[in-house]
């Protein structure tokens, strides 16, 4: 009787939550197609929940659970004439647990995973296909002292006949991953019961691992021996289980660096898009390079998650290891200094290894999860470049599932979204690059965007460097060498690298 009255009151006892707060946020991956195009207000937007929104600290909702939505607003490009940029509007205001009522909520996209689009108050906005490298270039930079219009005629022939020109319109294919902030408190029923939690790694294996990153360093290392990323994902199974999960969760494998993906990667880069599988830069972990890199996009050449992944030998041999460098990459720039392109880093670590557990546990490719700490390690850092690393100090760990099936890895390519017929596309294409040219070719309007971009320059600069002084870190000298960076203790092995790993190039 009391074990039968014990188990009745479990559900109250042990989760308590009765109310989602405003400002809560979850994660939606869509099972359909939106695009600005078509996008009619009140059309139906359908998704799953990715992630659940928490309440008293923990999720509130099992994921997988349907989220229905509708569009709000949505404005097309067309061909040109009344808008030069798309906008879409889509709200969630349902979540359909299994077994219990529907949650009616008021949901507000607020970020688009990986995506070049901004979100401006809950409103998705596109691209302006004029605002290219090229255009910035042949249409700026050109008529800086200028006050004439298309005063060469050749250059106006080329951008007329060969325009480097992304696609204007707005397109989330099944798969995209949206952030949604919840604007108004949700009720919860009483019957809704606690998701499943996701089990926990043996002890005996938590201090197994922790015994192997202890005999190893905890930072990567670039071509000039300057500290890079930070050790902060652990992956235990076989090679062919990590990447059919990764891959199975939409992530890619990286190109290795050749004349033809550095071509690529430079077009993705003038044309403001995406290059799913771009090579990564060669960092070695312990002197190696690393034995497998996963990295994951959606539409720009700028933004993406990346992991770099080393197999560790085990002496014991009970387990098979694998540590990674996780971090997410927030934008590109051409960098004169770097002799290349030089990404943009987000500084929180933590946010990183939270997305890499999310796309795993929303394949159902996890069998247990845990975390070591690491309370010697710094807990703020710069890389390579000079970019600011935030880390709550642990090292995640995943256990992945023995019986993953590799059929599941999806191998059909994504269909390019192409409105219209390709004469329309060329009409729109003309129409909107006279346009911008009308509007941006001329002296006073380059001036401004030469101003507007130092100006957020230097505070980026500033804002920069206050962090790094008020932390007490140091940007790394081209001078140091490897073991110079950060010494090491006795009992730990020396990291070294090798010049033979890197080649020529600016990777």
């Amino acid at each position: 009787m009391l074990i039968s009255l014990a188990l009745s009151l479990l559900p109250t006892t042990l989760y308590a939550c009765t109310q989602l707060p405003a400002g809560s946020t979850m994660w939606v991956r869509l099972t359909q197609s939106v695009n600005s195009n078509d996008a009619k207000p009140g059309m139906l937007v359908h998704g799953f929940l990715l992630e659940s929104p928490e309440c008293d600290g923990r999720a509130a909702l099992p994921i997988h659970i349907p989220v229905d939505g509708r569009v709000v607003s949505g404005h097309r490009v067309g061909l040109g004439f009344v808008h030069e940029t798309a906008s879409l509007q889509i709200e969630f205001n349902r979540i359909l647990p299994e077994q219990s009522p529907a949650l009616e909520i008021s949901g507000q996209v607020i970020n688009v995973n990986n995506a070049r689009e901004a979100v401006k108050n809950g409103v998705m906005l596109g691209t302006r296909s004029s605002e290219t490298p090229q255009g910035e270039i042949s249409s700026r930079l050109k008529y800086l002292p200028s006050l004439h219009l298309y005063p060469d005629p050749f250059l106006l022939g080329f951008k007329l006949l060969f325009p480097v020109f992304p696609e204007p319109e707005i397109y989330l294919p099944p798969g995209t991953d949206l952030h949604v902030v919840l604007k108004k408190d949700v009720a919860l029923p009483e019957e809704l019961l606690p998701p499943p939690s996701v089990p926990r790694i043996s002890n005996d294996d938590l201090l197994s691992v922790a015994d192997s990153l202890d005999h190893l360093p905890a930072r990567t290392f670039d071509r000039k021996g300057h500290e890079a990323d930070l050790i902060n994902m652990a992956f235990v199974g076989s090679r062919e289980e990590v990447v059919t999960a990764f891959l199975v969760a939409g992530w890619k494998q990286s190109d290795p660096v050749s004349r033809h993906s550095v071509m690529h990667q430079f077009h993705a880069f003038l044309e403001k898009t995406s290059y799913k599988t771009a090579p990564m830069s060669r960092q070695v972990f312990d002197g190696r390079l690393p034995d497998l890199t996963f990295e994951k996009t959606f539409n720009s050449y700028g933004r993406r998650d990346h992991l770099r992944i080393w197999q560790v030998q085990r002496a014991n041999g009970s387990l098979t290891l694998w540590v990674g460098a996780a971090v997410r990459e927030t934008g590109a720039t051409l960098s004169v200094m770097h002799l290349g392109f030089m990404h943009h880093v987000s500084a929180d670590l933590d946010e990183e290894q939270h997305a890499i557990e999310r796309d795993l546990l929303g394949v159902d490719t996890i069998e247990s999860v845990g975390s070591i700490e690491r309370p010697d390690e710094p807990k703020a850092m710069l890389n390579a470049t000079g970019e600011v690393l935030r880390t709550g100090g642990d090292v995640r760990l995943v256990r992945l599932r023995h019986d993953l099936d590799p059929n599941l890895v999806s191998v059909a390519q994504d269909a390019p979204f192409k409105p219209g017929s390709k004469f329309s596309r060329y009409v729109r294409k003309e129409i909107l690059t006279v346009r911008s040219d009308l509007l941006r070719a001329n002296c006073f309007y380059a001036v401004y965007r030469v101003g507007a971009a130092g100006t957020r320059a230097l505070r980026a600069k500033w804002a920069k460097d206050s962090e790094i002084k008020s932390m007490g870190l140091h940007a790394p000298a081209s001078s140091q060498s490897q073991t110079a960076v950060k010494k090491q203790p006795d009992d730990k092995p020396q990291p070294h690298v090798n010049p033979e790993f890197f080649g020529a190039g600016f990777w």
